[in-house]
């Protein structure tokens, strides 16, 4: 199994994404997961995953660090009278079980969370830092080579 940030290749934060999806749903079979937008009346309890920033940092050569950030928002089901329990129970599962996230034969491990409740929604930020590798520039090779070997004769 390969671990990134441990290793080195070339990363789509949409597989980010789209792993923090499949996770949710494990976790929670009841609820709906959204990774894009949706209108309103959505069935509730639901999750929506977005990127809500990124960055990339050069290291050293063709090495970056890229950053995305994620908002994991959870809508409780409304008018619930453990409605802030239901968000507090949700934040310690995904504290658990968002540390490592496999996707497609890697796994990427998180950098950083946090949460916020507000207007009883909860909204949990995980971080990933993957490496990336640029590809080598094509430098055409040299072709032929003459060398002269002449002894000078003093």
């Amino acid at each position: 199994m390969k671990l990134y940030p441990a290793s080195i290749g070339v990363v789509n934060v949409e597989e980010i994404k789209q792993g923090i999806a499949k996770r949710l749903k494990e976790m929670f079979p009841a609820a709906s997961v959204y990774t894009e937008q949706v209108e309103q009346g959505f069935t509730k309890p639901a999750f929506f995953v977005r990127q809500t920033e990124g960055a990339q940092k050069h290291v050293m050569n063709r090495r970056y660090i890229r950053t995305g950030t994620f908002d994991i928002a959870y809508f409780p089901v409304p008018g619930s009278p453990q409605l802030i329990r239901d968000c507090e129970t949700v934040r310690d599962a995904l504290y658990e079980r968002l540390e490592l996230i496999p996707w497609e034969g890697h796994t990427y491990r998180s950098s950083g969370m946090r949460y916020t409740l507000t207007d009883n929604v909860l909204h949990f930020y995980v971080s990933f830092e993957v490496y990336v590798m640029r590809p080598k520039e094509a430098v055409p090779t040299m072709r032929n080579l003459v060398q002269e070997e002449h002894i000078r004769h003093d």
